[in-house]
């Protein structure tokens, strides 16, 4: 059996945010065997960006998180922690987010890397 959870970063529970740091929510999905087996909504309050603690916590144990952008700070906190940023272009619901993700078909981008801090 094959299980694996991963976050996806939205500020209004229906898009991918497009910065990590600005989110309010993390939609987490339990995947099992290619197949969501469950989802819960962590939320958090939209902090000062930088303050990368508060959602490296709200991610544990997620292998992944899927955003539109993301500073290089929060990035290395999350590869600290064993979680790796899917930076994603372009504006995307999370159910087609997610449907790529399971379809293996999610394209990265490099480029959408916040480089304000």
């Amino acid at each position: 059996m094959n299980s694996t959870r991963i976050a996806i970063a939205t500020t209004d529970g229906i898009s991918v945010c497009d910065h990590l740091a600005q989110s309010s929510a993390f939609l987490i999905l339990e995947i099992q065997d290619g197949a969501i087996t469950s989802g819960t909504f962590r939320t958090r309050s939209n902090e000062a960006c930088g303050n990368h603690a508060s959602f490296v916590d709200m991610l544990s144990g997620a292998s992944a998180v899927i955003c539109g952008g993301i500073g290089q700070g929060a990035a290395d906190s999350l590869a600290a922690s064993g979680i790796e940023p899917l930076v994603i272009g372009g504006n995307h619901s999370i159910d087609d987010a997610v449907n790529q993700f399971l379809a293996g078909s999610l394209t990265i981008s490099d480029e959408r890397v916040c480089l304000c801090h």
